[in-house]
């Protein structure tokens, strides 16, 4: 996969300045958020234990004070452990900072009718943490099973807009037609909701086509909300792993951050 998509897929997640985090740290999520993973038929690949876990999880809307904001320490410390990725995964670095630009992946500024989402995303804003996992301890390559999970804190109706302006834009623009350095290509997107994972969710897929580079695998990003804590997970192109990570990660967060028991 060329630089030039890796880098739009690390927009999907939007943009975190972090103090001292350097260029290696940048390339670390270049080469795990470009879709790495064996296959693409959404549940293939390595990984632990957590692919097979139930992919549900309680919502606090209602118990939760939704003005309520956390710290980047605080949603870090409520990131998964490694152990409930799967047995053996290995946790890298967790890394702090500003989430600022929620524009979602690839080049959405071609699509006219999602103009007004895609800049209303762009000027949210909440403190952020992430971290990157392997399933299997021993990979190394940007081919290998990997699942990212990144927290950001927002109150409770900002994050129940940002839900809501994700889907739109995913509705607004379906197919969007992209120019590279090549022939351009057509990232496809799609979103449906998930009723049983926080108090909203949806997964998100992405599909490139065109040119040498790409052969139109799906991608998948779960993007929910418990209370005011945006839970954004993905895993590539294993749709299972996604999910049961995106629902582990949101059961710790209402555990952590919200003393749901």
């Amino acid at each position: 996969m060329s630089t030039r998509v890796a880098a739009e897929l690390v927009a999907q997640q939007g943009e975190v300045r972090v103090r001292g985090r350097g260029a290696g740290c940048a390339a670390v999520l270049l080469m795990l958020l470009a879709g790495c993973g064996n296959g693409g038929d959404g549940g293939s690949g390595q990984r632990g234990e957590g692919g097979s876990k139930q992919s549900s999880a309680s919502g606090v809307d209602g118990t939760a004070d939704p003005a309520k904001v956390f710290t980047g320490a605080e949603l870090g410390a409520a990131l998964l452990p490694a152990e409930d990725v799967g047995k053996g995964a290995k946790a890298l670095e967790v890394y702090l900072g500003l989430f600022d630009q929620g524009s979602g992946g690839g080049d959405w500024s071609t699509c006219v009718a999602g103009r007004d989402a895609h800049g209303e995303l762009w000027r949210m804003r909440g403190a952020s943490a992430e971290r990157t996992f392997r399933p299997d301890p021993a990979a190394v390559g940007e081919d290998d099973p990997f699942v990212y999970e990144r927290l950001v804190s927002m109150p409770a109706g900002r994050a129940g807009r940002y839900l809501e302006l994700r889907r739109e834009l995913h509705e607004a623009c379906g197919r969007v037609t992209v120019d590279t350095d090549g022939a351009p290509v057509e990232e496809h997107h799609e979103v449906r909701p998930l009723p049983d994972l926080g108090d909203e969710a949806v997964l998100e897929t992405t599909r490139t086509t065109g040119g040498d580079e790409y052969d139109g695998s799906a991608h998948y990003v779960v993007e929910l909300r418990v209370g005011g804590v945006l839970v954004i997970v993905g895993a590539g192109t294993d749709m299972d792993l996604t999910l049961s990570s995106a629902a582990e990660a949101a059961r710790r967060v209402g555990k952590d951050l919200y003393g749901v028991s």
